[in-house]
């Protein structure tokens, strides 16, 4: 619960904020507001599995749009924009036909996960790769990584205890113990993403994009003087 305000909290300390560490502010007040709703409806002993139905689809939505601030170009931009809605209508019907909202997601959940951390993966290595300055200085270094460590979480787990919560309910707890140990270490990451210093360029974060147009430009103004 706490851990999961940490970006919340970074975000304040920054002094000015990037299109994409706006739609990060976005997914944390989803997960805080998760994490609050859980633990409230669980204190008065009520059922609080529906919230896994709710709410990861939103925050996993919220989470592709903020990668996609961060693509190299158009058309990548566009296909992870072009996901949001793939996962609306697929996380629908998964739900639908397959699940059970008064236990542990089956199948819709794992699937988020596994589709915000595909992003999250290819975000890392098309960055990094036509990324010039230091990496480790870089938000989307550390929002990506937390956010794909935070979905990486979401897609063995759910099923896991869906089949084991009968049978071997203290590995189910186990189980989750090592999640929330995960997820602490990807909202502490995705704090630090968020008290990054902010490229020149200023808009999405998209220091790469401006260091490859600098060459073209200088060189365009030496021949005109």
């Amino acid at each position: 619960m706490v851990a999961s305000a940490a970006p919340l909290v970074a975000a304040g300390l920054s002094r000015r904020l990037t299109p994409a560490r706006r739609w990060v502010l976005w997914w944390s007040a989803v997960q805080v507001a998760g994490n609050l709703a859980a633990m409230l409806t669980a204190r008065q002993g009520l059922n609080n599995h529906w919230l896994s139905y709710l709410l990861p689809p939103i925050a996993a939505g919220i989470a592709l749009r903020t990668l996609s601030q961060w693509q190299l170009s158009p058309v990548a931009t566009l296909w992870f924009r072009l996901m949001i809605p793939l996962l609306a209508v697929t996380w629908i019907v998964i739900v639908i036909l397959f699940e059970n909202t008064q236990t542990f997601s089956l199948l819709a959940e794992p699937f988020a996960g596994l589709l915000v951390m595909g992003a999250a993966i290819y975000t890392l290595v098309s960055r990094a790769f036509g990324e010039s300055s230091n990496v480790l200085q870089q938000d989307w270094l550390w929002i990506a990584t937390g956010l794909a460590l935070y979905s990486g979480a979401a897609i063995a787990l759910p099923p896991t205890a869906h089949w084991l919560l009968a049978t071997h309910p203290e590995l189910v707890v186990k189980a989750y113990e090592v999640k929330a140990v995960l997820e602490i270490v990807a909202f502490l990451a995705i704090a630090r993403g968020m008290t990054c210093p902010i490229p020149e360029s200023g808009s999405g974060g998209s220091s790469s994009r401006a260091s490859s147009r600098s060459p073209s430009s200088s060189s365009a103004s030496s021949s005109r003087s």
